[in-house]
């Protein structure tokens, strides 16, 4: 079949358009048109990554892996970033999981901006990340032992619920028997039997107790106004006045009486002396024996007194006497002067 020359035309043109799309795809991968700069880290396990991966640095794409050897006891892995990405000599590189449903990437950091800039083909430092596999032994672990203490978990939840059930079968007939006293109890107090039911049923209660809410109401309103006794006692400052004042002269009494006392104890005034002086109480305590001593001579008739006290011829001459004035007094009405002094004195003698 002979193609005509617009079908020849047409058909270069598509296959042209595809081998373009081919080389871009190419050349996109490959990088044969950007040669980035080159660097390597050596990692002690590359798991996950592959020739062609991104490099991050500090989450933003700068480069991609470009090759991964094994050497004797560590991974080599050669990268490129894009031409001025300021790789300093602190930067460390280490494996980073792009998502925990996996994928992986490797990872770059600033670095310290006084450090000096890495030369390209350096190696990188690494950061001694932990690797996937450890990340993945330990998730493991976890995973192990959360379903261990799922199982402990579900065999103590049997083991509680056995002897719930246990306890429910041996105590039956006393959960039956308090399951029927609380019915009946219920049905008591529905049908208003016995003081608490009476309580719960009877509004009276519920009257009383607005009724006194509504009293108590009335007089917090009445002692907030200022009403009566409390409430002047309440609102009022004269009170606390008083009050404050009693106390401040209750204070300045204290500080007069401490006064006093501190010159009574040193000895100061009167007072003093007779607190702190000896001799007052030598003296009293003299006075006192010389009392009791003339007291017992007065009772044992010792002396005038004594025998004032206790002999009664004293009395029976003082009331002789004063029967004789009187009897004298009487005839001093009708005699003179003279007559009287003489009649007295006749009378006494």
């Amino acid at each position: 079949m002979k193609l005509s020359q617009e079908a020849k035309v047409g058909l270069f043109f598509v296959l042209s358009l595809i081998l373009f799309g081919i080389m871009l795809e190419v050349g996109n991968h490959w990088k044969i048109f950007d040669r980035g700069t080159p660097y390597k880290v050596m990692l002690p396990s590359s798991t996950g990554l592959k020739v062609g991966d991104i490099v991050r640095l500090a989450g933003v794409e700068v480069g991609s892996i470009t090759k991964i050897s094994v050497l004797d006891d560590k991974v080599r892995v050669d990268f490129e970033v894009t031409p001025g990405t300021k790789i300093k000599q602190d930067t460390t590189a280490g494996i980073r999981m792009s998502s925990m449903l996996g994928g992986q990437f490797l990872g770059l950091s600033f670095g310290t901006p006084s450090s000096p800039d890495l030369p390209a083909g350096s190696t990188v430092k690494n950061s001694d990340s932990a690797s996937v596999d450890a990340l993945l032994d330990n998730i493991g672990g976890l995973t192990k032992d959360a379903k261990q203490l799922i199982i402990d978990l579900n065999r103590n939840q049997n083991e509680v619920m056995g002897k719930i059930a246990a306890m429910l079968d041996q105590n039956s007939n006393a959960i039956h028997d308090s399951m029927t006293n609380l019915s009946s109890i219920t049905a008591k107090l529905d049908r208003g039997d016995g003081s608490l039911a009476m309580l719960l049923n009877d509004k009276t209660l519920y009257k009383n107790a607005a009724a006194l809410t509504g009293s108590l109401k009335e007089v917090s309103a009445r002692l907030e106004r200022g009403e009566g006794t409390l409430g002047k006692l309440l609102n009022e400052d004269e009170l606390y006045n008083s009050a404050f004042a009693a106390v401040k002269g209750m204070d300045d009494s204290m500080k007069n009486f401490n006064e006093i006392a501190k010159r009574i104890n040193s000895g100061e005034g009167t007072a003093g002396k007779l607190v702190n002086d000896p001799a007052l109480y030598n003296e009293l305590r003299q006075t006192v024996a010389n009392l009791n001593e003339i007291t017992r001579k007065i009772n044992s008739g010792e002396g005038t007194i004594g025998k004032m006290v206790n002999d009664d011829k004293l009395y029976r001459d003082a009331l002789t006497t004063l029967k004789k004035t009187e009897k004298a007094m009487e005839g001093l009405q009708d005699t003179g002067p003279i007559s009287v002094i003489g009649s007295v004195i006749g009378t006494l003698f």
